[in-house]
């Protein structure tokens, strides 16, 4: 919504391109074999799954270069680093075939795996119809909130948090927000941030969870009636508190940032009078949530749901603070711009003091 397609095909080639030109040669700076163009990616890509009809796949990572094959169903992905196998088996004894299972295939520059497609389509090339969508989006909220909480049917041990994790790093990472004194630019956020060091504590009543670090709609699959099918990229997910990842469901599906400014979905919904279609989604996935949750936390739901938004909180932090905003704000500098209007218009709405 709000992005031509000749914007994404733009955005997409400026991925690639710095995937490249840049990151590519950083991580293959001390291996005997530096070579590594996209063109020799494309043509390991045909001897791997034996076809010539190789395409990119429209929605590029960060830090991978991805290509599909239609015909035999096959995704080819070359990766800056290897898949942290742990995580991977994790999350397929917890999603199943929901999340895709990968084939390592050796003998090449950067760690190239295979897997078959996933049926539906990112969440982000779904067509957006002018009249809201509003059913098929419910219901893809609702599997949303299925989702999120299958994985407290599976607790891991808190030992297992990184030391680098957003729920180990949470104390640190608010107390340099609070000693951020350019934060002042946003004072609702900083008041937040303030409440926020009060109740940290509070994560430690949470399950310890898998949990999807980039929970956006680039990575979250659906078919043509809503229906989640999947979820991709989980390579870059780790052991957090619960609750961590529900960001994702607040900026992609119940609002969205247009010419700079993000707004929630506060229009009337359709069918339902009275009621917004931010209202009905958000209902929606916390219903669907805590309903699908594990017996125990469904028994200490009204103590737990304090936490569960403190856990949501932080992770709406590490997901707008980025690339040195924790310590200084520069709106000078679009993705400082970009991402405190994200957090402006997200965190004041899941904070619950």
């Amino acid at each position: 919504m709000g992005v031509t397609t000749e914007e994404w095909q733009q955005q997409e080639r400026e991925i690639i391109d710095e995937f490249f030109k840049v990151k590519v040669p950083e991580v293959l700076k001390e291996s005997a074999d530096t070579t590594c163009t996209e063109g020799s990616c494309i043509e390991r890509g045909k001897q791997v799954i034996q076809a010539d009809d190789l395409e990119l796949v429209r929605n590029q990572g960060c830090n991978s270069f991805t290509l599909v094959c239609h015909r035999k169903s096959k995704i080819i992905q070359f990766r800056l680093r290897p898949f942290d196998t742990t995580i991977a088996d994790l999350a397929h004894q917890i999603y199943g075939t929901k999340v895709p299972r990968t084939d390592f295939h050796g003998g090449f520059p950067l760690p190239l795996y295979s897997s078959d497609i996933i049926p539906g389509k990112v969440h982000v090339l779904q067509p957006f119809p002018e009249e809201f969508p509003i059913e098929r989006q419910k219901k893809t909220v609702i599997d949303l909130g299925q989702f999120v909480a299958k994985a407290t049917h599976f607790p891991q041990p808190k030992a297992s948090y990184r030391a680098d994790s957003w729920t180990m790093k949470s104390k640190e990472t608010l107390d340099r927000l609070h000693r951020n004194s350019s934060l002042q630019a946003a004072p609702e956020i900083a008041e937040i941030v303030t409440r926020l060091l009060e109740k940290v504590h509070l994560l430690d009543l949470l399950p310890a969870v898998l949990t999807h670090h980039d929970f956006s709609e680039v990575n979250i699959l659906v078919n043509d009636t809503g229906d989640v099918t999947g979820v991709i990229d989980f390579d870059g997910a780790g052991i957090e508190a619960f609750g961590m990842c529900i960001w994702g469901v607040y900026e992609c599906f119940l609002g969205s940032m247009n010419d700079g400014k993000w707004s929630f979905h506060d229009q009337a919904a359709a069918g339902y009078p009275g009621q917004t279609v931010r209202g009905v989604l958000e209902t929606a996935f916390w219903d669907s949530l805590w309903s699908s949750v594990s017996q125990e936390l469904k028994e200490k739901r009204e103590e737990l749901e304090a936490a569960v938004r403190v856990a949501l909180s932080i992770g709406t932090i590490n997901r707008y603070f980025i690339r040195g905003m924790m310590d200084k704000i520069d709106e000078s500098i679009k993705v400082h711009r970009l991402s405190l209007e994200y957090a402006r218009g997200i965190l004041p709405a899941v904070w619950k003091d």
